[in-house]
């Protein structure tokens, strides 16, 4: 799993429509998510909730491959 945490990582994950995963800072899950719809130095809207950066950790699913 990679963690957004920089603004390039979320407008990456909004633009290749990653699924991000809400973590609590203590590492359990706050919600599955879904979608970056904006985000802004302060908050992250996915699937129409708002969640506060300094709160939470945004992870998603590596979607890059290795060539075998």
């Amino acid at each position: 799993m990679k963690t957004l945490i920089t603004d390039v990582d979320l407008l990456a994950a909004a633009l290749t429509q990653a699924r991000v995963t809400v973590y609590e800072k203590d590492g359990h899950i706050a919600d599955y998510g879904g979608v970056i719809e904006k985000y802004t130095p302060e908050s992250v809207k996915i699937s129409g909730t708002y969640f506060m950066r300094e709160v939470y950790v945004f992870k998603t699913e590596n979607a890059r491959k290795k060539p075998e």
